[in-house]
């Protein structure tokens, strides 16, 4: 989380948030604060601004980013347990001291019967499409929910959408304890009016636009730009961080996968009018 006077920038995992950061941070007086954090009550009468990527984009990316040995997701889903994580992240991830007994059990159990072998064997080779398909439809099935850590499992978000739709409620919004009990986010129909009324960011930046909405958002904000300033943040189009080793997203999906994406995603993809890619 990049925190200045003027805005607050939220990092969502594979949006972005490096170069993004990189930009606020040659054109503002502001520090860096962790990277995913969730923004404290106390920065909430500043600009805040988000990031999002295309969901079938940012799939591709995130597996990709764990075929390369990289990311939280990879390293959960590839170990049995993880104890130490259980004692001292999993309850700072859902904005808890401890989490309840039964919680605690739920992931152990969950944890035992996670099929670890197929996590490995679905990050074997990120030029595969099959390896990538295999992965998709484990992080996306609801049955599997608790494999990834980080509280997801535990929010109701889980039973009908992805890790994706998750994080955006949980970076984006004022939910905090509510995002994993409230009732009205059973059901994906009310996942309009929980973004309406809980809302925190005033901008969110699309990955494709980048440049231009990073200038706009600026703007917005209050932020006097030079031409030096918008030739640098547009400079960024060749300067990318944090990249994996695969290629575009039209070669891994087939008809099957960009079905389900659509469905556990349908939120990102109406909010945002995203397109699917050209099935392989």
């Amino acid at each position: 989380m990049f925190i200045s006077d003027p805005l607050v920038f939220v990092e969502l995992h594979k949006t972005a948030g490096s170069h993004i950061g990189r930009c606020l941070n040659d054109i503002l007086n502001g520090h860096q604060e962790g990277k995913h954090n969730v923004v404290p009550p106390e920065l909430y009468d500043r600009f805040i601004l988000g990031s999002i990527r295309n969901p079938w984009d940012w799939y591709v990316s995130l597996w990709g980013f764990g075929c390369d040995g990289n990311g939280s997701v990879y390293h959960q889903v590839t170990r049995r347990f993880g104890w130490a994580y259980y004692w001292r992240q999993l309850n700072k991830e859902m904005g808890r001291t401890w989490l309840s007994p039964s919680q605690y059990l739920t992931q152990v159990m969950s944890d035992a019967s996670k099929p670890v072998s197929q996590w490995q064997d679905a990050y074997r080779d990120s030029s595969d499409p099959d390896c990538f398909r295999s992965w998709l439809k484990l992080i996306l099935s609801a049955e599997r929910r608790y494999d990834l850590g980080e509280g997801y499992g535990f929010s109701p978000i889980s039973q009908h959408s992805g890790v994706l739709t998750y994080r955006f409620f949980k970076l984006f919004t004022r939910l905090r304890h509510q995002l994993y009990q409230s009732p009205t986010l059973e059901k994906p129909k009310h996942l309009n009016a929980v973004w309406k009324k809980e809302r925190l960011t005033q901008f969110i930046v699309r990955n494709e636009a980048l440049e231009e909405d990073l200038i706009e958002a600026l703007q917005r904000a209050g932020v006097t730009l030079t031409e030096q300033d918008r030739q640098f943040i547009r400079q960024g189009k060749s300067q990318k961080t944090n990249v994996s080793t695969r290629r575009t997203m039209d070669h891994y999906y087939d008809e099957e996968t960009i079905a389900l994406v659509a469905q556990r995603e349908s939120f990102i993809v109406e909010q945002f009018n995203y397109q699917p890619p050209t099935p392989a």
